[in-house]
């Protein structure tokens, strides 16, 4: 019994040395403190002239350190509709008087509604906004992130990305490949929306954000940030009044939107994206301070 216990201590040892680096490995990784901006906000929370919500293009459109403005990103990747809601209701207080809420509108807003990455909201917002909701996961994810597969397997492709298939690199085919993937993927995504039947759920935590806003007295501007023309060439006209300006046209909001989805300052510029959809760090300066310029036109941040 005792050569048994001492067996079983040394397999438990062995398995813990093996787990502690991979531990390690995810939980510095980049899309393991995807939020890390946001929980740093969230510890010395302040007055800022921009919020603005929305998913990866939202994320990596905005920064505004150039005009001087105060700004938070509450952009994730992949982020629904539903989870603006939820961190609009969270820090939406935080914006000044005289401030604004850009709130981003992509090819996803009406057709994602499955959150697949829950632990981004594990330490920005209550608990009781998570859903679902798992004390087992909650835990795990916060201390053992190399438990988790999806964080794992998002750790090693990121220090893999260099190593992709030619024909797998963003730019492959001049963004062609990347481009008619990342379609096949939305429209795949928003023909599951409407099969069970959750586009009008997001049309509905679209019109909360903005009654939210109006019932705080927060102003509030649509955007959708540029993407390269390769990505444009599949995202046209009738694909997007199919994915999103239908039911822009149903909701009628009050609104004013910024569309810079096919501005030629951007689209005809690969050197302003890090891939077909996503503005890269001058990419993002330049668009800033664009948006900046078109909202001071516009009578916002007086």
């Amino acid at each position: 019994m005792q050569k048994l216990i001492l067996k079983i201590s040394a397999i438990v040892t062995v398995c813990v040395l093996l787990f502690l680096p991979i531990n390690h490995f995810v939980g510095i990784s980049y899309d393991y403190n995807i939020n890390r901006s946001i929980i740093a906000f969230k510890k010395d929370p302040h007055p800022v002239d921009i919020i603005n919500l929305g998913a990866s293009h939202a994320m990596y459109g905005y920064n505004f350190k150039s005009t001087g403005l105060e700004h938070l990103d509450l952009a994730l990747p992949a982020q629904t509709i539903e989870y603006d809601y939820k961190l609009l209701k969270e820090y939406g207080e935080y914006v000044k008087p005289n401030g604004v809420i850009l709130v981003s509108i992509s090819q996803i807003t009406f057709g994602s509604t499955e959150n697949n990455y829950i632990g981004n909201y594990y330490k920005i917002l209550d608990r009781t906004d998570i859903d679902p909701f798992n004390w087992i996961d909650y835990y795990t994810y916060l201390y053992l992130p190399g438990a988790n597969t999806g964080r794992f397997l998002s750790a090693v492709a990121g220090r893999l990305k260099q190593f992709r298939w030619d024909d797998h690199q963003p730019w492959a085919n001049g963004g062609d490949n990347y481009s008619m993937r990342k379609f096949q993927k939305v429209e795949n995504e928003y023909q599951v929306a409407v099969d069970n039947n959750t586009i009008r759920e997001n049309m509905a935590y679209l019109k909360a954000i903005i009654d939210h806003c109006n019932d705080n007295g927060y102003p509030v501007v649509l955007t959708m940030e540029p993407v390269h023309q390769s990505y444009a060439a599949y995202f046209d006209e009738n694909v997007m009044n199919e994915l999103v300006f239908q039911h822009l046209d149903e909701l009628d909001l009050d609104v004013p939107m910024l569309n810079y989805m096919n501005d030629k300052r951007f689209s005809d510029h690969q050197e302003y994206f890090i891939d077909p959809d996503h503005l890269n760090k001058e990419g993002r300066k330049v668009y800033s301070e664009i948006v900046y310029k078109d909202l001071r036109e516009m009578g916002y941040l007086q």
